[in-house]
């Protein structure tokens, strides 16, 4: 009896024209979303900087100094935001590259940025509400 031989057909995960394994893909990936994690803690730390910072100062700025920490605060968090979500969505691409799904979508890390967009609005309304309170609430 003669062994039966059997054509196999090797299909390759994830992009072969990337001229990358699995592991390195699967790397790249985990190194980008090291990166927004890092990206996310600066996020808070700047978040909450700035509230302490408006608490603390911001009655005594005047509007131009005002003005202008808003401008600079909006740049950075603007730039901090974007740093993540694009760290995630590199993470998210990376993966699928190499055959993996996290249960995520773009459109998911996309309400992640808008949420981190959320929190920057509500910090300048609170640093706005701390140099003109109502005239109700007690000082």
């Amino acid at each position: 009896m003669a062994p039966e031989t059997m054509a196999v057909e090797l299909i390759p995960l994830g992009k072969p024209e990337l001229g990358m394994t699995r592991a390195e893909m699967l790397e790249h990936g985990s190194a980008l979303a090291e990166l927004a994690s890092s990206g996310i803690d600066t996020f808070y730390t700047l978040l909450f900087a700035y509230i302490i910072a408006m608490y603390i100062a911001g009655r005594q700025l005047t509007t131009t100094q005002y003005v202008i920490a808003n401008i600079m605060y909006l740049a950075v968090m603007a730039t901090t935001i974007f740093f993540v979500v694009s760290s995630l969505i590199g993470d998210f691409s990376w993966s699928e590259f190499a055959g993996l799904s996290n249960g995520n979508s773009r459109e998911f890390y996309l309400g992640v940025g808008g949420g981190f967009a959320m929190l920057v609005i509500l910090s300048i309304w609170f640093g706005r509400k701390i140099r003109h309170p109502s005239p109700n609430l007690p000082v």
